[in-house]
């Protein structure tokens, strides 16, 4: 897989938003430090009538270690709890750099009381994938690699498609679904653009990712043109690519610098309703 890279495309670009911050003399623009709960309602195509209303938590780019207030990893996973849902998933990078990040893993991500499925990100796969995947499994949580389970969530089968990191080309998204049933089903990445390949196949599919940060520090004009460098059309929120409804969430840690700016951490609520998608809601 090779040595991993000492700076990333994002992180030098979030270097590069600290300098122009502080270039600008923005003192008076405090970081975002507070865990955010987002609630959005997602109409789901193909949804059992028996997962109507069901509520899925999700939490992403943990990102243990240093830059990250053990406070705030607290936080985020105590506001999933308060969500009481149906189920939880982790969207990718838990580690940061450091291989004893394993071990804060361990320390750090217990707790969720839901049922709980994660994927891996570009982090994890850089640092120690198979150290994450077995403490994500230690923790009592599911571990999806390119590959999908079903649940009875509500006394009804629910499928979860987890698909890896497309960073580090470990994506394989027919691999993920090879044999997955009809009926309910979520889709789970850590990248958004994974959305790009799953609306080749054309057919509606709700997708949940992180990777952002919702930009981590966020400026007017640097933003955008960051955003282009970084080839991340997919920042936060909600997006209609093709037939897929993508969520990005803000994530929960910190990379390459240890404060965000207009990009709060994020631990998101998504209540599923069944129904059509209205083909003109983008």
């Amino acid at each position: 897989m090779g040595a991993m890279p000492r700076f990333s495309r994002r992180e030098f670009l979030l270097g590069a938003a600290a300098t122009a911050t502080a270039g600008a003399a923005l003192p008076t623009l405090a970081a975002d430090e507070d865990v955010i709960p987002e609630h959005r309602e997602i109409v789901v195509p193909d949804l059992d009538p028996a997962h109507d209303g069901l509520r899925v938590a999700q939490l992403s780019d943990l990102h243990v270690g240093s830059l990250t207030p053990v406070e705030r990893i607290a936080a985020a996973i105590a506001t999933a709890n308060d969500f009481r849902p149906d189920l939880v998933v982790l969207t990718g990078d838990y580690l940061t750099r450091d291989p004893g990040g394993v071990t804060l893993m361990r320390e750090q991500l217990g707790g969720l009381k839901a049922p709980t499925l994660g994927t891996l990100g570009n982090h994890d796969r850089w640092v120690d994938p198979r150290g994450a995947g077995a403490v994500l499994e230690q923790l009592g949580y599911g571990f999806l690699e390119n590959e999908n389970t079903t649940l009875s969530l509500r006394h009804a089968p629910f499928t979860v498609v987890g698909i890896d990191d497309l960073w580090t080309r470990s994506a394989d998204p027919v691999r993920a679904m090879k044999g997955a049933p009809a009926g309910s089903r979520l889709y789970l990445a850590h990248v958004p653009r994974t959305a790009d390949h799953l609306a080749i196949w054309g057919r509606p599919m709700l997708l949940l990712t992180g990777h952002t940060h919702g930009g981590q520090v966020n400026l007017p004009l640097l933003t955008p043109a960051m955003r282009w460098l970084a080839h991340e059309p997919y920042i936060e929120g909600l997006y209609r690519v093709g037939k897929v409804q993508l969520y990005v969430n803000r994530g929960v840690g910190n990379v390459g610098l240890g404060w965000r700016l207009n990009a709060p951490p994020e631990v998101s609520l998504l209540t599923l309703r069944s129904g059509a998608v209205d083909p003109l809601a983008a």
